[in-house]
Formats: C-alpha cells, structure tokens, sequence
C-alpha cells in the first residue's frame, strides 16, 4: 500500500503497524514473501476501514480492546458486503489476531482483545466461491496449439506461464519470484524455489517449456532487456517483476480459449498434482506437490471418483467374489 495512504491514518497506528511490519520482516523472513505479506497487506486493510469508522482512535487503547470483539464482527460483515468468503474473512481475522498477538508478546497490551471471544467460521463444500477444474490432457494440449497458432494474441511469457505451471505445479508466489539467477536450463529446473511455509525446492520443467525459456531469453538478450525476474512488465519504460494479479490476468485469458471464464492458476497446479496421481501414484503426487503430508494431496489435489466409475469398480469387485 502507497505511503499517502498510511499518510491519512493516525499517526500513532501507523507507527505501532511499522514496528510491527519490520518485527515479522526480521524473525520470519523465510516466509515474508508469501504468509506474512498476506498477513501485512490483509492488516493495512482493516487499518483502512478502522481509520474511517472509528476516526481518531488508537489501537491499543482501553476502550478500543474492550470493544473489540464488536469491532471485528462489525469488519466481518463490512468484509461479507464485499463478497468476500468465509475463507477471506478467516484470513483477514487471523492478519488482525495475529497482530495482537504480537503486541501481547510485546508488553504493549496485557491481553489479546478477541482470543476466544468470536464465534468460530464454520466451513462447508457450498462455501467454495471459485470453481474446481481440473483440466483434461487434451484441454491442456488445446491451449498450447490454440497460443502457438495465435502467436500475435499470446505471448512467450503467456506460453511459458502456462507450461511452467503444469510442468512445476508450484504456487504463484513461486512462479512470480523466479530469478534468472535460479534458472538451470540444461538440467531443466529453477533451484532454490521458495514455496509456502519456507520450503526450499526446485521447481522443475520439461523440453516444450525449456525451448520457449530459451526463446525469451534469446527474446530479452535481442531486445537488451535488463531485469533479474524471469516474468516481467514494463511500466514507464522501465522493466519490473510481474505482479500476481497480472499473471492471474493472463491464465484467465487462457481459460477463455477452453470456455472457461475463471481458470486460476492454482486451477494449473492443481490438475499436474492429479495427473501425476493417476500416472504414477499418491506418493509421488504428493512429493512432487512438496506437501508436508498425502493426506493433503489426496483431499485437496486429486479429482474424486465419480459415482458412476465408484459403481462400475464395485460390480466388477462383486463379479470377482461371484456377487452379481
């Protein structure tokens, strides 16, 4: 968020927020650029819209902790008014608990305001706002022709996102970090990904994405494009780091070739983990997807059997045990 931005808000928030910012850089810097840069930006929203109800008041005072539990509710449903999710109200909670718990930890308050004072979020499958895809190998292939043919609609950098994707199922926080510097070609990996929670992985890719690699930096070397970042865009004439939500922006442009108006690149990651799965196993599905556990994989990444393919493999058991 723009300083002019944190310029409108009270002084004595915005200086309990910075100190805050620079503890969680300097004790977690592992994970900066993904859970707590969440944690950061979700908290300077709340900020925002503290700032504009609650005008002039401090953070940390008495009457602001004894109401804060009404407070935070009153965020929620502020939150729910912006189509947000149960998932995003969770998230955005959890920012705002977490920094008070840092001001417990601190000496700054004596108590965090809104531990166990909330009702709790109750998930179910129907509170899914994205929908779940997982594509097809000819869907797949469809997109790589459709871009090939097209090549004056779709760029090497959409080309080498959509391959990169289903070839590593990193995360985007993954993807968008990669550096020049990480790129062995010849081998066909990244090394020294930094995935969620602070793994350190390699992010690997195969022949059709190493040629387009090669190609983009054939591209950038022609063109004298100087950037460290593998994905970038140029604002100002000068180059910088593809945000997230413009890498976002291409793959949903690519979801529009299959018919598919909310294609999101965990949509990518998720359909590798599970093609994996059905060629090779849970075990190497879940070790590919760098999951702490298969329980993870096979609940959240692999597409669920239908009724009709749990019924045929149930007659086929029942002809085998002489049951028709």
């Amino acid at each position: 968020m723009q300083l002019k931005i944190l310029e409108n808000l009270k002084k004595e928030n915005v200086e309990i927020y910075l100190e805050y910012l620079n503890s969680c850089k300097s004790s977690s810097w592992e994970t900066w650029e993904t859970t707590y840069k969440t944690y950061c930006n979700n908290f300077k929203l709340f900020l925002v819209w503290f700032q504009k109800n609650y005008k002039n008041r401090f953070l940390l005072s008495k009457d602001t902790l004894l109401e804060m539990p009404g407070i935070i509710e009153s965020y929620r449903n502020y939150c729910r008014s912006l189509g947000n999710s149960k998932r995003t109200l969770m998230n955005k909670t959890t920012s705002i608990s977490t920094f008070y718990a840092w001001c417990v930890r601190r000496n700054k308050i004596k108590y965090h305001p809104f531990d166990s004072k909330l009702d709790r979020l109750r998930f179910t499958e129907k509170d899914k706002i994205r929908s779940s895809y997982f594509l097809t190998t000819e869907q797949i292939l469809t997109v790589r022709l459709y871009m090939q043919v097209e090549s004056k609609k779709y760029d090497l950098q959409d080309r080498i996102l959509w391959e990169l994707f289903l070839d590593s199922a990193c995360r985007i926080s993954a993807i968008q970090s990669l550096k020049i510097s990480q790129l062995d070609l010849e081998n066909g990996y990244f090394k020294d990904v930094k995935e969620k929670e602070g793994y350190i992985v390699n992010a690997f890719f195969f022949q059709k994405c190493k040629d387009l690699i090669k190609e983009w930096l054939e591209y950038r070397e022609n063109k004298e494009i100087k950037s460290e970042w593998l994905f970038i865009t140029k604002y100002k004439n000068t180059y910088k780091q593809m945000t997230q939500g413009a890498i976002r922006g291409r793959i949903k442009k690519l979801g529009k070739i299959l018919g598919i108006e909310d294609l999101y690149p965990h949509t990518l990651r998720k359909t590798a983990i599970n093609l994996i799965n059905n060629l090779a196993g849970l075990g190497l599905a879940s070790s590919y997807a760098n999951h702490s556990s298969s329980g993870v994989t096979s609940k959240h990444y692999i597409q669920k059997t239908s009724a009709t393919e749990i019924r045929n493999t149930l007659i086929v058991a029942r002809k085998k045990l002489g049951i028709f």
